[in-house]
């Protein structure tokens, strides 16, 4: 509203994971803000209008404050903005943070401030904050002059004494004021992006001993490292990491070919991302090859190169190109589609060689093939990053799960929460490999044992 008054804002767009969350947010605290200040911020709004007024749109002075629900695509088209806020960044679909950005391409202005709880390392306002000179608010001991990172240092800050719990000078152990405290950046002169972090470590309203008994019972840390300390945090088995990745690398190369029989998941992007393993004796698979490539053909020559009995092919975006491959080879191509409907086994249209799978489930069962060190993959070049199985690597680990709270919609076709959460993986980066092996594992797990004996004859 400051903004709107004195900063010679055409627009504001203040943005929401849901359009609900507007009309809460409108509700609860600007109107009273507006009510409560009649002698100035009142008598900055302007009422020429009933929209000029709405829960989701104020005039201030000379400009607008618009109120939007970031799942809605129209609600985001056609509103001219000099300054953006994203509230809840974690919690809003984040391919509508370029939408919302494109708002401001003819600002002079283009002031953007972004605010959230952080919920996964390297996703949203963890991402963002990355970027940033990254301030953080350091306590200064009064006793040796020390500053104190109470995020960093967490739980060590925290010492119990006397039947109390303070927070502790790093340096001498003193007790610490959280008010005495400056702003610093751990990044200066990095970049103009501006970042704070906060957290309730440094709350005059939550003490130190209902943190500390809180950490020591949870059992939910992720909850905890997000809304008490402030930081993103995702437990071991919700997401995979670059070097248990290629822990897995066997001492053979990259092959051009085998005998199979082999299963093949191909997810489609910019380029088209391969993997092709086979059965393994005891374990889950042995991965054979991976590789990137521009064209539909050159998967022709893999498919007979590596005797594949059985592929799974990413149906989108470029269905015609997916369903022509699977004419070519009848009955060893499927055309694979996510649905989020369908529940444990997946779901084999052989007619029209569709297979459709639940998501999170299908993506649980190849991560747990990692997790239980099931599989095995070509040889790493052990200190490069070029190397395909460390690119391999980066894309596994650049999804996580996630737990998240399920919408229903009205029949305004507004969406409010129910109450009922689940998981659901988040994309943290390229991941065209993740879901290439997501579809070779499909494809290797499938049940019908003459399926491969076939392949033998």
């Amino acid at each position: 509203m400051y903004g709107a008054r004195y900063g010679a804002y055409r627009g504001i767009l203040y943005l929401f994971p849901s359009k609900s969350d507007v009309t809460d947010f409108s509700k609860s605290r600007i109107d009273p803000l507006i009510e409560e200040n009649p002698d100035t911020i009142a008598k900055w709004i302007k009422r020429t209008s009933k929209d000029a007024d709405a829960a989701n749109i104020k005039r201030i002075w000379d400009s607008f404050l618009y109120l939007r629900g970031m799942k809605s695509r129209v609600g985001l088209k056609s509103v001219p903005a000099d300054m953006i806020v994203f509230d809840e960044l974690d919690e809003a679909p984040q391919n509508a943070v370029d939408m919302a950005m494109e708002r401001m391409a003819h600002s002079d202005f283009k002031h953007v401030l972004m605010l959230s709880n952080p919920t996964l390392p390297d996703y949203g306002i963890d991402k963002q904050f990355q970027n940033t000179d990254q301030h953080f608010w350091l306590l200064k001991c009064k006793k040796c002059n020390r500053y104190t990172n109470l995020v960093d240092t967490f739980p060590e800050c925290l010492v119990p004494i006397n039947g109390k719990v303070i927070r502790a000078c790093v340096k001498c152990g003193a007790e610490l004021d959280p008010a005495r405290g400056e702003w610093i950046p751990k990044k200066p002169s990095v970049t103009e992006k501006r970042g704070y972090q906060y957290s309730q470590l440094y709350s005059h309203y939550v003490s130190p001993l209902e943190i500390l008994t809180k950490f020591h019972e949870t059992d939910n840390l992720t909850d905890f490292y997000n809304l008490k300390i402030g930081i993103a945090y995702v437990e071991a088995e919700n997401r995979l990491n670059i070097p248990q990745v290629l822990k897995l690398s066997a001492d053979y190369g990259n092959q051009a070919s085998d005998p199979g029989p082999c299963s093949m998941g191909v997810d489609q992007g910019k380029d088209i991302h391969v993997v092709i393993g086979k059965r393994n004796g005891q374990m889950a698979g042995k991965i054979v090859h991976l590789g990137i490539y521009k064209d539909f053909e050159e998967l022709d020559a893999l498919m007979k190169n590596f005797n594949v009995a059985r592929c799974i092919i990413d149906a989108l975006p470029e269905t015609r190109k997916a369903r022509e491959l699977a004419d070519r080879f009848k009955g060893k191509v499927w055309l694979s589609y996510y649905n989020k409907h369908q529940k444990g086994n997946y779901s084999w249209n052989e007619l029209e060689f569709i297979v459709q799978s639940n998501r999170t489930e299908s993506l649980d069962a190849s991560h747990r093939e990692i997790l239980n060190e099931d599989i095995i993959l070509p040889r790493h070049d052990a200190g490069s990053k070029n190397c395909i199985v460390y690119n391999f690597a980066e894309h596994m680990a650049n999804i996580a799960k996630k737990l998240v709270e399920e919408e229903v919609a009205d029949q305004k076709g507004i969406k409010h929460k129910t109450g009922s959460k689940r998981y659901i993986y988040v994309k943290l980066g390229p991941d065209h490999f993740r879901h290439a092996y997501n579809y070779e594992a499909m494809a290797r797990q499938f049940g019908a044992k003459s399926l491969f004996d076939d392949c033998y004859d």
